[in-house]
């Protein structure tokens, strides 16, 4: 099963398989109706229909269960991501990009109170940043899916740097889908903030921007070390002010795009972040970096549209 490493041995008969999914399925019910604090495993195991020794034969204690449900949300999440973003291969380019943003925006934004739960609990939950983790469950299935669609319709974008540009963009949707779930204010728009990054994915396609003084502000900042990479929700709050400062000060925006901009941002500085604290070895740094300046302006372009 995929929740293996998180299991004490591995179901391998059906009926053991389906008393792992009951647990699973009942502490989703449990978190969702209760939340993390109610989700003990004796109450699981109850709404499950077993014994606390049945849930005690595959999980250790509560922390593997929510564990191991969140992961298999987080696969879930990234295959049916993956099998749309194969059927738009051979979509026309502008339609494709609408469709892949909103897409993973919106499968994101469908297991709100997981993530929230992920995010205030992770060093318990997980060994790593629950931005990270994210990241790092769900690439191994949307690696390829995306490696396709951007060979199709983005080439021309990332001018020669395509790694280093698919990089990025996935990157920033992965980050700026996250903040939206997880940071966004009730009076934020996910509509107008799936609209921007549509927009600032046309902006990168159209490239020839002039680099904006508050987007190299923005950008010079984040590579000089300006907030960690994967940060908690209060670093992750310190790059959203930081970004509407910069904003404020240095853009002229129409207001209603400068909340869904700024999550945009921010979500870029958050890629930039992770270039410079943990540089995936198989990039050009250079490329990388410049591919992130590239599409922080184009946000900026989108948002001035």
């Amino acid at each position: 099963m995929e929740q293996d490493g998180r299991l004490r041995k591995t179901p391998r008969q059906a009926r053991s398989r389906s008393t792992v999914e009951a647990i699973l399925e009942a502490a989703e019910r449990v978190l969702r109706n209760d939340g993390y604090a109610a989700a003990s495993t004796n109450r699981v195991a109850r709404v499950a229909g077993f014994s606390v020794g049945s849930l005690y034969q595959y999980f250790d204690d509560k922390q593997a269960v929510v564990g191991a449900l969140l992961d298999q949300v987080l696969r879930a999440e990234a295959e049916r991501l993956a099998q749309r973003l194969d059927g738009l291969v051979g979509v026309e380019a502008a339609e494709a990009r609408e469709r892949a943003v909103r897409a993973a925006l919106a499968e994101r934004s469908g297991k709100v109170h997981l993530l929230r739960i992920l995010d205030a609990h992770a060093p318990e939950l997980c060994p790593e940043p629950p931005l990270l983790h994210a990241l790092r469950v769900q690439a191994p299935v949307v690696a390829d899916p995306l490696h396709r669609l951007a060979a199709a319709h983005f080439t021309g974008a990332f001018r020669g740097g395509f790694d280093e540009g698919l990089a990025v963009v996935s990157r920033f949707v992965h980050a700026l889908g996250y903040a939206l779930a997880v940071d966004a204010p009730e009076h934020v728009d996910g509509e107008a903030v799936a609209a921007h990054a549509v927009g600032a994915l046309a902006a990168l396609a159209r490239g020839g921007a002039t680099f904006a003084p508050a987007a190299r502000e923005l950008h010079d900042a984040w590579r000089a070390g300006s907030g960690a990479a994967f940060a908690d929700a209060a670093g992750r709050a310190r790059r959203i002010r930081e970004s509407r400062s910069v904003l404020l000060r240095g853009t002229v925006l129409p207001p209603a795009a400068l909340e869904p901009t700024v999550l945009l941002v921010a979500a870029v500085g958050e890629v930039v972040a992770e270039l410079r604290d943990s540089p995936p070895p198989s990039l050009d740094p250079t490329r990388a970096y410049a591919a992130a300046a590239r599409l922080l302006q184009a946000c900026l372009d989108a948002a001035a549209r």
